[in-house]
């Protein structure tokens, strides 16, 4: 539970993903991760987080020498404001994971 609260003092807000109805989903700067619980008692990351585009995520791939988050049919170019979102969320949840093991 304190893993949740750590998350939810960094900004982070929960949601749910109707196709991963045993996975907590993480949201902050339109991206998100999915969340799956560890014997301990913790949270890891059970996927490659990515954007949001049309509320699903969207991975980061390279297609034809460009980097794209892409989700379906659909696509954003990595780039700009949404790479920097995508960059910063990741390092936050990494430093919140992180966090959680320390006082394991």
């Amino acid at each position: 539970m304190e893993i949740l609260e750590n998350l939810l003092e960094r900004g982070f807000t929960f949601r749910s993903f109707p196709a991963y109805p045993r996975h907590l989903a993480v949201e902050k700067y339109n991206c998100a991760a999915l969340l799956e619980p560890t014997p301990e008692g913790g949270m890891r990351q059970f996927s490659s987080a990515g954007y949001l585009i049309d509320g699903q995520i969207a991975l980061l791939v390279e297609r034809q020498g460009s980097r794209m988050f892409v989700y379906k049919s659909k696509q954003v170019e990595a780039e700009g404001e949404p790479l920097k979102n995508f960059e910063r969320f990741l390092k936050e949840l990494r430093a919140a994971l992180a966090q959680q093991e320390r006082h394991a």
